[in-house]
């Protein structure tokens, strides 16, 4: 059994926890002013960023081809910064 040294599994549980504090922090702001759901809005997007990130990374194995990682990198980047945009302006 490799354990930790596992990358696969080392991403699962990276996944996990970052999908545990998106939720957590979800539920944490119901009586917040409204400037809190747009902060909370725009640091779960980025938590889902490092999500697609990892996933590209790991489970696609991206990161052994530096320039696809780049590709898919900008374009993840584009599309979370335009869904950000899209979040702030709501």
């Amino acid at each position: 059994m490799r354990g930790l040294s596992d990358p696969l599994l080392r991403a699962w549980l990276a996944l996990i926890a970052l999908s545990g504090i998106a939720t957590a922090l979800a539920l944490l702001r119901p009586d917040a002013p409204p400037w809190a759901g747009t902060a909370a809005g725009a640091v779960i997007l980025g938590l889902a960023w490092l999500k697609a990130r990892v996933i590209l990374d790991r489970y696609l194995d991206l990161a052994g081809y530096p320039a696809a990682r780049r590709g898919f990198g900008a374009g993840l980047g584009f599309f979370a910064l335009a869904a950000l945009v899209l979040h702030a302006l709501a």
